[in-house]
């Protein structure tokens, strides 16, 4: 974003983790840095030291907060305080929007794993945990039962801080184990899902400029560390409209002021819709991708836009019937082949394919929904097909991979 606010003619000044980077990028006038993105007692006094500018914005998850306080700060427009802790706390966000009317899982706010049993009492086993804040599942697991809760506790699931493989999320709290959330985590209703959808809004003083719907191949939880696809719906797939108007409840039920508000809608076994959570950023992963794609506008433009306050004109309706985002996955170990990009690219309906997988080389590490190896964008025939179409793209990748030698265990 900050790219093309300087394309725009915009003067940018950078806040950044410390140490921050080198130098600054090009453009850039200058660069300050902040420890902890939470740390709002630091943010205050290196407020004064800020130059004077029009407006705060980020398209990062971690930083929503910060941003709105500086806001505040400045007397700045844009996103609220509150609506950016509604935005990045899920107990908040759950509580506002049962409170509106809106269907969500139920939930229980606990600060240790000996609390659970309490909250699947009153929720019914089995439950899901997940942080207050986090992003990619993160430290979101189910729970089946009080023996499977003993053996996860036992196994350290509870006490482990996920491996920042970014390296972009030392300054924010979505790594942070269970237990080491200072405001403790949720323990929810374990809805039994057939589908999961997001809608991704770009709104301009609370009016919708565009709502791109999509649906993941299956729900989050049930890809963690294995290959998925997310999939852009055209306006007129008979699951869009209920979809898009719960999406847009969603927003409006949190705040939604001038920017982008990414949005996850269930559904259950019983055909029923839930929202399942809302950030006030736009999609990660190749959604944002496919949305600039589908729509064909440029989508980092628009967000420096809306960040400065202007109304951009967004196209209504999409160039391609559909979108997929096939992401690369493969096993630990060493690979030894895998298809190059340009010969994927030759296949039909391939857009294009980044393959980050070299022979010799280790398989990029996998977290949660995050996956290193790499994504192929694709325009599909039948969305009825669309299992059968990714498994032949896969199959043409031709990963093998040489498993890592099992440790050898020393001898007395």
């Amino acid at each position: 974003m900050e790219t093309a606010l300087l394309t725009a003619g915009h003067t940018v000044t950078l806040l950044t983790p410390t140490p921050g980077p080198a130098q600054p990028p090009p453009g850039v006038r200058a660069v300050h840095t902040i420890g902890h993105w939470d740390d709002l007692g630091a943010l205050t006094a290196l407020e004064p030291s800020l130059p004077l500018v029009d407006a705060v914005a980020t398209i990062d998850e971690q930083c929503i907060v910060a941003a709105a306080h500086l806001r505040h700060l400045r007397g700045l427009p844009g996103l609220s305080v509150d609506a950016a802790h509604r935005y990045t706390d899920k107990h908040l966000m759950k509580s506002t929007l049962t409170a509106a009317g809106l269907p969500v899982a139920g939930h229980r706010l606990v600060h240790h794993a000996d609390e659970i049993p309490a909250a699947a009492k009153a929720l019914g086993w089995p439950v899901i945990v997940k942080p207050r804040a986090g992003a990619a599942t993160w430290n979101t697991f189910v729970v089946r039962d009080e023996t499977h809760l003993k053996e996860l506790v036992a196994g350290g699931a509870f006490d482990s801080r996920v491996p920042d493989i970014t390296g972009r999320f030392h300054a924010g709290h979505a790594l942070d184990s269970l237990h080491g959330a200072q405001d403790g985590f949720l323990v929810e209703d374990f809805l039994d899902l057939t589908d999961e959808y997001w809608v991704d809004l770009y709104v301009h003083d609370g009016d919708v400029l565009l709502a791109a719907p999509g649906r993941y191949d299956q729900p989050l939880l049930r890809t963690v560390g294995s290959a998925s696809y997310d999939t852009l719906l055209p306006p007129d797939h008979p699951e869009v409209p209920a979809v898009t108007k719960l999406a847009r409840r969603a927003a409006a039920a949190l705040g939604a002021q001038t920017g982008a508000v990414h949005c996850e809608i269930l559904r259950t076994t019983d055909g029923r819709l839930h929202v399942g959570e809302a950030a006030a950023r736009p999609g990660g992963g190749c959604i944002t991708e496919l949305t600039g794609l589908m729509y064909d506008f440029d989508v980092p433009a628009t967000l420096a836009a809306l960040a400065t306050g202007q109304r951009p004109a967004l196209p209504a309706a999409p160039r391609h019937p559909a979108l997929t985002a096939v992401m690369i996955a493969a096993p630990p170990g060493t690979v030894t082949q895998v298809a190059s990009a340009q010969t994927v690219e030759q296949l039909p309906g391939v857009l294009a394919a980044t393959i980050n997988l070299r022979p010799g080389e280790s398989v990029p590490a996998t977290v949660g929904t995050v996956t290193g190896a790499g994504r192929i964008l694709y325009r599909p025939r039948d969305l009825t097909q669309l299992d059968e179409e990714v498994a032949a793209l896969r199959a043409a990748l031709d990963i093998q991979v040489a498993p890592a030698p099992a440790a050898v265990a020393s001898e007395r």
